[in-house]
């Protein structure tokens, strides 16, 4: 009965693309406002992203299974899944910044916490690509 659900792992990845990049733009929309609630919805968001990236991270190597055995494809579900893990830490960094830092995060240290909010949108995008051309340049899951 699984078998007829596969692949689980494209339905997966939405949510935590989106949470992630909303997180992302509602904690720089409240850093540079300096309005706190936004930053809030932002942690939430990104919170939930995370959970979600793990999730897919997850789903994504069981489907790993069913990839074609080319050198081409593996090559880039090795990227993928680099990317994914640089994309786990980052955002697990944005999270645990602001409780490191106590709140002085929001003004102190508000351009590196902003860089990385960058670099975790950055990640997002090269993740989506690379699964987006396993999917509709190699065919991976769809054949």
């Amino acid at each position: 009965m699984l078998e007829a659900l596969a692949p689980f792992h494209p339905r997966f990845v939405h949510f935590p693309i989106a949470l992630c990049i909303v997180g992302a733009a509602f904690i720089g929309f409240g850093m540079l406002r300096r309005q706190a609630r936004w930053t809030g919805y932002g942690q939430i968001s990104l919170l939930l992203g995370w959970a979600g990236i793990l999730v897919a991270i997850v789903t994504g190597l069981i489907d790993q299974a069913a990839a074609p055995d080319d050198a081409t494809v593996v090559a880039l579900i090795n990227q993928h899944i680099t990317a994914g893990v640089a994309l786990v830490i980052a955002v697990g960094l944005a999270l645990y910044w602001p409780i490191r830092n106590k709140g002085r995060w929001i003004s102190s240290a508000r351009w590196g916490y902003l860089a990385l909010l960058v670099v975790i949108v950055g990640l997002v995008i090269l993740e989506s690509w690379l699964g987006g051309k396993l999917v509709y340049q190699y065919g991976v899951g769809v054949r």
